[in-house]
């Protein structure tokens, strides 16, 4: 206790420099916490100007996290669960799989100018135009351009422009053939099929 009212004022010339102190400082700028809880209720915590959060240990977040802007892992990225991706992306780098790949309906695959596409049955286009699709009779034809070959449950064909060459289980059917008079083909009946070796023709009178 002062002894003399100069110390009394001496005293709470002390108390005030205190206060002002107390008010003025930042405790947190570099504070520890030990064994320790830190909880914020209806509150934010934000890091800017240059700042980062450095975490030696588990993160845990239960419910949403939104990140805007570039996020980077280095090192190994589990999800365990459901999750989704959407928009666009790129994958740098040999990727494994160990299930089922998907492609719901009206999703395609393109890789290059290859392109996967589940509609119509299914289509396969590659860079060059030519087409391997589903048919709607039950089979799959390839295409290039006008040229087709068919393999279907009942029938299997190939066909160049208007030529066709058709096998079912019961015939050999051709259209398309080149034909020949009866007397540049040995003599040979009108309707016939004749060969000079190299190719063969429809006999015509």
């Amino acid at each position: 206790m002062a002894d003399d009212l100069s110390d009394v004022y001496a005293e709470l010339r002390r108390l005030q420099e205190r206060v002002r102190v107390l008010e003025t400082a930042n405790p947190l700028e570099a504070s520890s916490i030990t064994n320790g809880r830190v909880r914020f209720i209806g509150g934010l915590l934000r890091i800017d100007s240059g700042g980062r959060v450095e975490i030696v240990g588990t993160l845990q977040i239960d419910g949403t996290t939104t990140v805007t802007g570039t996020f980077t892992v280095t090192g190994n990225f589990k999800v365990t669960g459901p999750w989704r991706l959407e928009g666009p992306g790129d994958i740098t780098g040999n990727v494994d799989v160990t299930g089922t790949i998907r492609v719901l309906a009206g999703g395609k695959i393109q890789v290059g100018n290859m392109v996967i596409d589940p509609n119509d049955g299914g289509r396969v286009t590659f860079p060059n135009g030519a087409v391997v699709q589903a048919d709607e009779n039950g089979g799959i034809q390839m295409r290039q351009g006008a040229n087709k070959v068919f393999v279907g449950p009942g029938m299997v064909s190939m066909q160049h422009g208007a030529r066709t060459f058709s096998i079912t289980a019961s015939a050999h059917l051709i259209s398309g053939l080149d034909t020949i008079p009866s007397n540049f083909a040995s003599g040979a009946p009108a309707g016939c099929i004749w060969s000079d070796g190299n190719e063969i023709f429809r006999v015509v009178p």
